[in-house]
């Protein structure tokens, strides 16, 4: 399915950022490390948590952020514009997936470096290591055209969260298409249920900008719905799987 949408590639680039943990660590099978990776990516972008956050409080602060709500100001101390648009994510395992672009000079590596930092200092400090947790460098590629694009939207949004709801899915088939769209639109650590769904969370560019680079189509997505399922179908255990564009 091909979105209608006018993006001048050579003025606005996004990015597709891949980030693993070493040794395939499962750093997001628990979901409270998941809940401080998602406070973690909203800290980082417009400055770093504030000292001494108790562990509900983290956890509360990501549920509110992931339903649009505001959290208090005393949480995050905020040190800059923010530093890169989040159009996608995915937390999967043992590695999360992206697509972000640049709001300033370098904004994607400064914001990385601080994601990837202050996630890891939690981290450690709870599982009690002290080694790096994710591999260098990260990957990054350059998103350059529509067609791009789309694939990308489609690969972090639906491909990988499917890896979480069923190990080995890729190669074996879907068990249940609708129980597999029902965990696209609940699972919480990715933007399906904000591009696809009625979340509005608050880790994500404002809506504004995710219509003027994504499309309306993204925001207003009955036609991708109906592919997103359809897709599912086809990937029953009964047929033979049919992959999204990587």
């Amino acid at each position: 399915m091909k979105l209608n949408r006018k993006i001048n590639f050579e003025e606005f680039m996004p990015y597709h950022v891949l980030t693993r943990a070493i040794e395939k660590r499962k750093i997001f099978a628990d979901k409270e490390d998941c809940f401080r990776f998602i406070f973690q990516m909203y800290a980082a972008a417009i400055g770093r948590p504030a000292f001494n956050l108790h562990r509900k409080d983290v956890i509360k602060t990501a549920q509110a952020l992931l339903h649009g709500e505001r959290i208090p100001k005393e949480f995050v101390i905020i040190e800059h514009q923010p530093l890169v648009n989040v159009f996608s994510f995915a937390l999967v395992i043992n590695h999360v997936h992206s697509i972000l672009s640049p709001n300033v000079e370098y904004g994607i590596s400064k914001y990385m470096q601080k994601l990837k930092t202050g996630y890891a200092m939690y981290y450690n400090l709870k599982h009690n290591r002290r080694s790096n947790l994710f591999e260098k460098p990260y990957k990054i590629i350059p998103i350059q055209d529509d067609f791009q694009l789309d694939a990308v939207l489609r690969y972090v949004n639906v491909k990988n969260p499917l890896d979480v709801y069923q190990p080995g899915w890729r190669e074996r088939g879907l068990k249940n298409s609708k129980a597999a769209f029902k965990f696209l639109n609940q699972y919480e650590f990715s933007s399906f249920p904000d591009l696809f769904g009625k979340r509005n969370s608050k880790i994500l560019a404002p809506k504004r900008i995710l219509e003027k680079y994504l499309g309306k189509e993204i925001i207003d997505q009955k036609e991708y719905i109906k592919f997103v399922k359809d897709y599912l179908d086809q990937n029953l255990i009964s047929f033979n799987p049919v992959f999204l564009e990587e």
